[in-house]
C-alpha cells in the first residue's frame, strides 16, 4: 500500500507543476489551461483524460474561503474607502484563482490519468 500511495502523490505533485505524470519531464499543459495532446518528452497520449469542471471546482474552493475572510477583516478592522475595496479584493481574487487554475488542472489531469492507467 505505500508504495501506491508514493505513486498516487508523485503523480499528483508532477500534475501540480504542469508536468507530464508518466515521466515528469514533458508538458502537461499547452499554454495556460489548455492540455497537451501527447507529452513531448514521452509520447504518453492524454486525448482521453478530460478534466471536466473540476480544477474551476478546485479553483473557487480554494480562492473563496482565502479572499472573503480577508476582504470582510480588512472591511472591519481598516473601513477603506469603497474604491479601494472594489479595486483590491476583485483583482485579488482573479490573480489568485489565475494562479491556481493551471495547477488544479494539472492535478486532475494527472489523477484521471492515474486511474485510467490503473484500470480502476
Amino acid at each position: 500500500m505505500p508504495q501506491q500511495q508514493s505513486s498516487v502523490s508523485r503523480v499528483f505533485a508532477r500534475g501540480v507543476r504542469g508536468r507530464c505524470p508518466a515521466c515528469g519531464k514533458g508538458a502537461l499543459l499547452q499554454g495556460w489551461i489548455r492540455p497537451a495532446d501527447v507529452c513531448d518528452a514521452c509520447g504518453e497520449d492524454f486525448t482521453a483524460v478530460r478534466a471536466e469542471d473540476g480544477p474551476a471546482w478546485l479553483t473557487i474552493l480554494v480562492t473563496g474561503p482565502l479572499v472573503v475572510p480577508l476582504a470582510l477583516a480588512a472591511e472591519a478592522l481598516l473601513s477603506p474607502p469603497l474604491w479601494i475595496s472594489l479595486a483590491v479584493w476583485p483583482a485579488l481574487a482573479l490573480g489568485l484563482a489565475a494562479s491556481v487554475l493551471p495547477r488544479a488542472k494539472g492535478a486532475f489531469i494527472a489523477l484521471l490519468w492515474n486511474v485510467r492507467r490503473r484500470g480502476d
